[in-house]
């Protein structure tokens, strides 16, 4: 008696949680350019990041602008050089729909908070991937319209986000490191002496 198998074709959902499924930390360094809805370049910058699960990272903007955001999983801790002054706000459920939580946080929970869809690539997928998705909020109130990620060879390599103003925000990710050993005081927060701290 003959055997017959179903072969499923994986849906744009499988196939992102398996690309993060993979990932337990990620460093590299990161390039942003923001754009308005006439094409206008309103800010450049460059820096580093580091991730790790569940729900810590580490994002460093260098040169002018410079800026240090720190979630240790419990507490975000936003840090403007320039202003002297650190802003910290408990992590919440509400804020795992942000654009950077969602690569620190489960993979099951992709399908809860967003809506996931393959963009080809040849047609919108971003220029320098070979495979893209794109992911739309289900919770309308969030900070974003839509958020496109790009993967080179199963690693992240760029990210485009579309705001609730209509700027673009254009992400370029090199020398990125998969599950490297990242010491936890990586993703720990002193503020500066003298500074102001808002909201602890």
């Amino acid at each position: 008696m003959a055997l017959s198998l179903k072969v499923f074709a994986a849906t744009p959902e499988t196939e992102l949680k398996a690309l993060l499924s993979e990932v337990n930390t990620l460093q590299g360094n990161f390039q942003q350019q923001i754009v308005n809805g006439k094409g206008a370049v309103l800010q450049k910058s460059a820096g580093k990041m580091w991730l790790k699960k569940p729900g810590q990272f580490r994002w460093e903007v260098k040169g002018k602008d410079q800026r240090v955001v720190v979630a240790d999983g419990k507490q975000i801790w936003d840090y403007d050089v320039d202003l002297e002054q650190v802003t910290v706000q408990k992590l919440s459920k509400g804020q795992a729909a942000a654009p950077i939580f969602f690569l620190t946080g489960e993979t099951a929970a992709l399908a809860r908070d967003f809506t996931i869809m393959a963009v080809e690539s040849k047609g919108q997928c971003l220029k320098d991937s070979d495979q893209c998705f794109e992911l739309k909020p289900k919770q309308q109130q969030g900070s974003f319209q839509w958020i496109r990620l790009g993967f080179k060879h199963k690693a992240l390599k760029e990210l485009e986000l579309l705001d609730q103003l209509g700027q673009h925000s254009f992400f370029q990710f090199d020398q990125v490191v998969l599950n490297s050993n990242i010491p936890l005081t990586q993703f720990q927060f002193t503020p500066p002496l003298g500074v102001d701290v808002v909201g602890r």
